[in-house]
């Protein structure tokens, strides 16, 4: 179920519950929240209820409600879709190559060395390692298949991404890619809000050199402005900084980011 708080009276959240572990929080057991069902004057309005389909639609549908999405449509694509923020941050990142449909293999080789990187416009599918690295040209043809077929990845225009070695985390997450030294941090308006490591499965890994990491997301963050954003970074096994990639923070989980401690910076960057 859909529901509506207004958070410390700064900021209204649409919630709804979606099982995921580090996506869900109950505001009401850390905030004063009261709960409003009519609005006026456009208040600013964060949805957290997981996967946003048709966001121009939610957007406009809210805003007929009185309510402003901190993301507008075109914000969303930008902060959500590697097509839309590549070209702003590709000296910070992988070089990659988006196609509508699976290139020759001739064709790829002529861009990449295996293995490879792949993954959705969007996402991954859930970190799975047999769709995630193409290892040969022989892997290319079954996982090109399995793609085709992933409810996750199938309707997701198909990117191809330099294999980057990362520095290993301790540790493994069965039926994932191997654990790397990577982050994510949350930006409000330009502000940092929260970072933490990615991969919370795992014991805590070392956070050297991470203010350089932070620099990087910083860096990304201006040139992509858009008001509420999730930039992942990690560092490669030479001991640079590297954005792996950005995403729409409303959908994002927080990782191993507490998320009272999240709410409570953004609410210090909101004006009453």
């Amino acid at each position: 179920m859909i529901g509506p708080l207004r958070l410390e009276g700064k900021l209204t959240i649409i919630t709804q519950k979606t099982n995921v572990e580090v996506y869900d929080f109950d505001f009401d057991l850390f905030f004063q929240c009261s709960h409003p069902y009519h609005w006026q004057d456009q208040h600013l309005c964060v949805l957290r209820t997981g996967a946003i389909s048709d966001y121009q639609n939610r957007y406009e549908e809210y805003l007929a409600r009185g309510l402003r999405l901190i993301n507008s449509p075109e914000q969303h694509i930008l902060a959500s879709e590697l097509p839309a923020w590549y070209p702003h941050i590709q000296d910070l990142t992988p070089r990659s190559v988006c196609f509508y449909s699976f290139p020759s293999v001739e064709e790829i080789s002529e861009s990449f060395t295996f293995p490879i990187f792949i993954k959705g416009a969007r996402q991954t599918s859930q970190h799975n390692p047999e769709l995630s690295i193409i290892r040969n040209p022989a892997h290319y043809a079954d996982l090109s298949l399995r793609y085709k077929n992933d409810p996750i990845l199938h309707w997701q225009k198909i990117v191809l991404r330099e294999f980057v070695k990362l520095a290993p985390a301790s540790g493994s997450v069965p039926g994932k890619i191997p654990p790397s030294m990577e982050f994510r941090s949350f930006w409000w308006n330009g502000y940092c809000v929260g970072w933490g490591q990615y991969w919370y499965q795992l014991p805590s890994y070392s956070t050297v050199g991470i203010e350089e990491g932070l620099a990087l997301a910083q860096k990304a963050a201006s040139r992509l402005n858009v008001p509420f954003l999730v930039i992942d970074v990690a560092k490669t096994v030479e001991g640079k900084w590297i954005i792996i990639e950005c995403n729409d923070a409303q959908e994002s989980g927080y990782s191993s980011i507490s998320p009272q401690v999240l709410w409570r910076n953004i609410l210090e960057h909101i004006e009453s």
